[in-house]
């Protein structure tokens, strides 16, 4: 029973350090993609113009400053497997907390949040995917973690 208890926090925090690590990475290619789909084309043209390690450097800056957005995101994560993967009727929905968080984050933190609301909510579906193909590779179907 120990054992059993002891893989499931150790899911747990791979869940949450998963979700964590990915959230900004997920927010900036969510964010590119609206812009490209959007018509402005600008960033990806100021990418290839700006040196790579210029870029690589604001990206990491960018990681380190939303830490403190993306470690509760991923605690989200972990609350939403808790609530909603562990039974399989609710394990279709597994997941729908995360675009949910992200408009609540666009909603609560930018004035306009009509202009941010598009980015974050992508960005959650993103994570919700990941959520879920990490609830698979663990295999919580297949070896009958499911109730």
């Amino acid at each position: 029973m120990m054992a059993k208890k002891r893989s499931g926090l150790v899911y747990l925090l791979v869940l949450w350090i998963v979700i964590s690590g990915l959230a900004w990475p997920a927010f900036v290619g969510s964010a590119t993609v609206l812009s490209h789909l959007g018509g402005e084309g600008w960033q990806l043209d100021a990418w290839s113009q700006i040196p790579k390690s210029l870029l690589l450097q604001h990206f990491l800056d960018g990681y380190r400053q939303s830490l403190i957005i993306a470690l509760p995101v991923g605690l989200v994560a972990v609350i939403d497997y808790l609530l909603l993967s562990r039974y399989r009727i609710t394990w279709w929905l597994a997941g729908i907390l995360m675009p949910v968080t992200g408009a609540a984050l666009a909603l609560y933190f930018f004035t306009q949040a009509a202009n941010a609301l598009p980015t974050l909510v992508l960005t959650g579906v993103v994570l919700a995917i990941v959520h879920r193909l990490v609830d698979l590779m663990a295999g919580s179907a297949s070896r009958g973690r499911l109730r």
